[in-house]
């Protein structure tokens, strides 16, 4: 408003100049000049109030969600009405966290249509908040504007870190794996029982002792609730779980916990994409968040390929408006998750504490089977070089806990270099293993 007072101030005196130096001198040239400053106040106050009315503003993007790392091809369309021509149109997109700016010749026409490209973005929730219009006559005097309200969402997924399948504990097969090593079932008293080879990792509270003794080779029991169970995965979201045991709010500073959540999420991520691969059904979750996919309590067995990309997907999704923050530390998380007996969980946090081995041994004990990412140990020093890693991997307490839970069939991996490593890895050997 203040710049289209100016701009008539300046006109108008510009005018009363011109007519002032006619009145006392005379000329052609100063009333040449003053016909010339009529036509353009004229042509701008025609353009002002004839300008464009009724403007709709049209966005498509090919997909609402965005792999990470792409760049999301926007389709602008621009719909007006106005009885004048327009020399120039300025036309500025602004989304989250950003803006796009174009200059448009419409003349006489009434709808236009550009494309144009927003850079790479980090995961996250993005939307479009206003288009910006300016037009005006042939020198840029006199200028319209409108801003129309922005319509449209998308999302960046996050990055999956790549999970190979050596990092997969025996309890995370695939169900097709599981179906291969499974035999017939076994009336023993309990209801439901299934039984199925023995892997190293498995926990011994599960071996079924008396088929030994029957078959003389080890299998793992598979009680009802572990054959109707879920993957689960389950992000921590504390601000506590990205600091080292021991340490004090004030030795972490904010930058490296966002970090290491950062590399949590890809995480995270991978083992959800892996889960998909092996066709399992999965569930993501965490302090304040639980997506439940559809048809997981409709019994044991692999879904269809097109409904568990779908599944992953939306988990995906989930994952990348998740924020740190600083609420339930992750032992208190693992113990409102309910009842964890027989099901298989993959835990990511930044470091393995005290705490958090007490938890996992509990859980383990009454009949879980869990696995702990820990995406911070290497990323301490904002860097995921060897020399970090190293340092992770021979951390003495660390080591400790990690062997401590190998030892009843859990397994600790570090997350370092975009790659995921297995660390205090022990084999477990049980008598009469191999027997014939």
């Amino acid at each position: 408003m203040m710049r289209r007072v100016l701009e008539w101030g300046i006109g108008l005196a510009v005018l009363g100049g011109l007519v002032a130096m006619y009145r006392l001198h005379g000329g052609e040239a100063l009333w040449f000049m003053m016909f010339v400053t009529c036509l353009v106040l004229a042509g701008g106050m025609l353009v002002q109030l004839l300008g464009p009315r009724q403007i709709l503003v049209e966005r498509s993007l090919p997909q609402s969600l965005i792999p990470s790392g792409e760049a999301v091809p926007v389709t602008l369309r621009i719909h007006f009405r106005s009885p004048l021509p327009l020399p120039w149109m300025a036309v500025e997109d602004y989304y989250t966290g950003g803006s796009f700016r174009r200059v448009l010749f419409p003349g006489f026409r009434r709808s236009l249509t550009y494309r144009y490209e927003i850079p790479a973005l980090p995961r996250g929730h993005y939307g479009f908040e206003a288009c910006a219009l300016e037009w005006g006559g042939l020198f840029g005097w006199f200028q319209g504007r409108k801003v129309v309200k922005g319509e449209g969402r998308f999302i960046v997924l996050p990055e999956p870190l790549p999970v190979g399948q050596e990092c997969r504990p025996a309890a995370s097969l695939s169900y097709n794996e599981e179906a291969s090593l499974q035999p017939p079932r076994f009336a023993d008293g309990m209801k439901g029982m299934e039984v199925r080879e023995y892997v190293p990792g498995d926990p011994p509270n599960r071996i079924h002792w008396k088929h030994l003794a029957r078959w003389g080779r080890l299998h793992t029991s598979l009680p009802e609730e572990a054959q109707q169970s879920s993957y689960a995965v389950m992000i921590d979201r504390s601000f506590s779980g990205y600091m080292p045991d021991g340490a004090r709010a004030g030795d972490v500073s904010g930058e490296a916990a966002q970090r290491g959540f950062e590399t949590a999420v890809s995480t995270a991520a991978g083992l959800l994409v892996e889960a998909g691969r092996a066709g399992e059904k999965a569930v993501l979750l965490g302090s304040g968040l639980r997506a439940d996919m559809p048809g997981e309590a409709g019994g044991p067995g692999p879904a269809s390929r097109q409904e568990t990309g779908q599944e992953i997907t939306g988990m995906l999704a989930a994952l990348s408006g998740l924020t740190l923050a600083g609420g339930m530390p992750l032992p208190a998380q693992l113990q409102a998750a309910g009842n964890l007996k027989g099901k298989r969980t993959a835990v990511v946090t930044g470091y393995l504490t005290d705490e958090l081995l007490r938890a996992v041994s509990g859980i383990i004990s009454s009949g879980g089977y869990v696995d702990i990412y820990c995406a911070g140990a290497a990323e301490r020093n904002g860097s995921s070089d060897s020399a970090s890693y190293a340092a992770a991997v021979h951390d003495p307490g660390l080591f400790r806990r990690a062997a401590l839970l190998s030892r009843l069939g859990a397994g600790v991996f570090i997350v370092h270099g975009g790659r995921v490593s297995r660390v205090g890895h022990v084999e477990s050997n049980f008598p009469g293993e191999g027997a014939v």
